[in-house]
């Protein structure tokens, strides 16, 4: 039996890269602006949701080391170790989740939210790298 082609660096490496286009659509368009209505209006609901208040220049930061982490771990999921692999299905979930909250509001708003185009490469592609570790699973077990 031949090895299949494992997708899933690749499919890492195109959700860093969405990540970075994420970070920059959520800067250019001010997103951190709304974060204090949106995190209170949960706080209200969830009181152990915080409520967040952020610089500009911290917002901006706080994504640069995101992608940075993203893109740097890239090499050892290329690299194949099982633990990167496994980071990498963890990261997936949350850039699923981080797809998903952008897109409610715009869906509630019935408009554009900040972050919202980028969203959908984040859901897409993160779905894409599950999908992918459940079927390489289930191909080792056959």
């Amino acid at each position: 039996m031949t090895k299949q082609p494992n997708w899933i660096p690749w499919l890492y490496l195109a959700l860093g890269l969405a990540q970075a286009a994420h970070s920059v659509e959520e800067v250019l368009t001010g997103l951190w602006k709304n974060l204090p209505a949106v995190t209170g209006f949960l706080h209200a609901r969830l009181p152990f949701v915080p409520v967040l208040n952020w610089s500009a220049e911290g917002f901006t930061a706080a994504n640069l080391v995101i992608v940075a982490l993203m893109l740097g771990f890239s090499p050892f999921v290329f690299q194949e170790h099982a633990w990167a692999l496994k980071i990498a299905k963890v990261v997936a979930v949350i850039e699923v989740l981080n797809g998903v909250f952008h897109l409610i509001p715009a869906f509630v708003k019935g408009g554009y939210w900040p972050g919202s185009i980028s969203a959908v490469f984040l859901l897409s592609i993160g779905l894409f790298i599950l999908i992918r570790r459940v079927n390489s699973h289930e191909l080792k077990k056959s």
